[in-house]
């Protein structure tokens, strides 16, 4: 599919105006739209910007800002969105009713670009190649963590699951939820999170400060953890946003507690039910459970230019 490109767009590359814009169009949806959030990633990793604006005349003469394009030049990857590791839902900001210039924002790039976890219900981003999948499970009408089981999973599904929990239980697991004044124990998320999956941890030490800056600096960050015999032996760091659980990083003792992930997972959900959240968001990626526990599930798309 090819476009032309109509509107009048400007490039930004001070990070103080790239940050105005952020704050002017971002629809601050979810926790991926929010600037302090992605600031605490960009913070320890920062790279040349590119922010791409759509403007567009107002009667009075002026230009206003329609349409932004958040990127950063990463010297290895190329253009990618500003902070874009860790984060989802990458997107194109526009103002309503300007969906239109998205095409001609990907039309300013002419340099090698590599975007993943692409947000975006416009036709350009719906035809771009699928990438994966997020997932999310809707809380209105939800009362427990059995409702959720009654009606997501079939009558065999749930008898394997709560066996499986029921196992656990035995052990006297316990759960506590921390909020930014509470218990610190992000040292052993991590410390399970490497265990676990070694070079492909997302949680390698240059990413540690930024979520320990967001655990301190956001009054919605909570921490579930999971003890067994006065151990911690599992722990999530979510941040509600918007009403939104959003369950971002985990770390697990599965080599001495199998299916202790699940476990993490019931209480969070248990969590955001009773916080009055509308939104479980589960993140990216299947990660072998949320399939099989039917939760919905939003395209994320990916865009590459002038990549070998």
């Amino acid at each position: 599919m090819s476009y032309k490109v109509m509107a009048d767009i400007r490039l930004v590359t001070s990070l103080e105006e790239a940050e105005k814009l952020w704050r002017r169009l971002s629809p601050q949806r979810t926790i991926f739209d929010d600037w302090d959030f992605r600031a605490c990633f960009y913070k320890y990793n920062p790279h040349p910007l590119r922010f791409y604006v759509a403007q567009e005349k107002m009667a009075s003469g002026d230009f206003e800002a329609v349409g932004l394009l958040p990127l950063m030049l990463h010297p290895e990857h190329g253009l990618e969105f500003f902070a874009e590791d860790p984060c989802e839902e990458n997107r194109v900001f526009t103002r309503a009713g300007y969906e239109r210039v998205i095409p001609d924002l990907y039309g300013q790039i002419q340099e090698k670009a590599q975007f993943l976890d692409i947000s975006g219900e416009d036709d350009f981003t719906r035809q771009l190649e699928l990438e994966d999948y997020k997932y999310l499970l809707p809380l209105d009408g939800l009362k427990s963590f059995d409702d959720f089981l009654d009606k997501r999973l079939s009558a065999k599904r749930r008898r394997g699951l709560r066996s499986e929990l029921a196992r656990l239980a035995v052990e006297k697991v316990e759960t506590y939820l921390f909020n930014v004044n509470g218990r610190d124990d992000l040292d052993q998320l991590f410390a399970f999170n490497l265990k676990t999956f070694g070079l492909e941890s997302y949680l390698i030490k240059e990413e540690q400060p930024a979520w320990r800056d967001i655990w301190q600096k956001f009054p919605g960050a909570r921490l579930s953890v999971l003890t067994i015999g006065g151990e911690s032996q599992a722990v999530s760091l979510s941040i509600i946003y918007n009403n939104h659980w959003h369950y971002l990083i985990t770390g697990v003792n599965f080599q001495d507690w199998p299916g202790l992930g699940k476990y993490l997972v019931k209480a969070n959900i248990e969590e955001a039910i009773v916080a009055g959240c509308t939104m479980f968001d589960a993140g990216l990626g299947d990660c072998g459970w949320k399939d099989i526990w039917h939760l919905d599930r939003l395209p994320q798309y990916q865009f590459a230019k002038f990549v070998d």
